[in-house]
């Protein structure tokens, strides 16, 4: 997991009691349960894509570009409190739902709006060489930015 220095607070203060107990409301665990379709090269989520009916790979830059745009949740869409808390359970849900089937590792990544700190998830094929930020230089985003290809909780801090 790699997080910038803006995500380190906002991760000390999450209650991961209280993480445990969260369940994803039905639309957000439809996105996880309805897993994931390759279309060239991309790994899509089935749900997502299905909102994207008119998008194609062809009008994006390379593969990660095309998974972002369709691998996409702004969690206050589908709840209204405990925002980053449910950020990091679909994180989680998504995660282990990949990992059923796959043996590549899918890239999470949880940014926080630099104001409102609303969360936005992001997630896509890690590949080699590529990804969607620079990892090496997520200490200048002007928002709190957590990368993982592993579930996130308390213990990996």
């Amino acid at each position: 997991m790699l997080t910038n220095y803006l995500m380190r607070p906002q991760l000390d203060s999450v209650c991961w009691g209280d993480i445990e107990k969260l369940h994803l409301p039905y639309e957000l665990n439809e996105v996880v349960e309805q897993g994931f379709i390759e279309l060239s090269g991309c790994f899509l989520s089935r749900k997502l894509l299905s909102y994207c009916n008119s998008v194609t790979p062809d009008i994006f830059e390379d593969e990660i570009s095309f998974e972002c745009f369709v691998n996409s949740i702004h969690i206050e869409d589908y709840v209204n409190e405990k925002y980053f808390q449910y950020s990091i359970v679909f994180c989680n849900s998504i995660i282990k739902k990949w990992n059923i089937n796959h043996l590549d590792h899918l890239n999470v990544i949880i940014s926080l709006d630099d104001e409102t700190l609303l969360p936005t998830i992001k997630f896509h094929l890690k590949r080699k060489g590529v990804s969607w930020l620079d990892e090496d230089k997520i200490d200048s985003s002007i928002q709190a930015v957590l990368i993982t290809t592993d579930e996130v909780n308390k213990n990996k801090l």
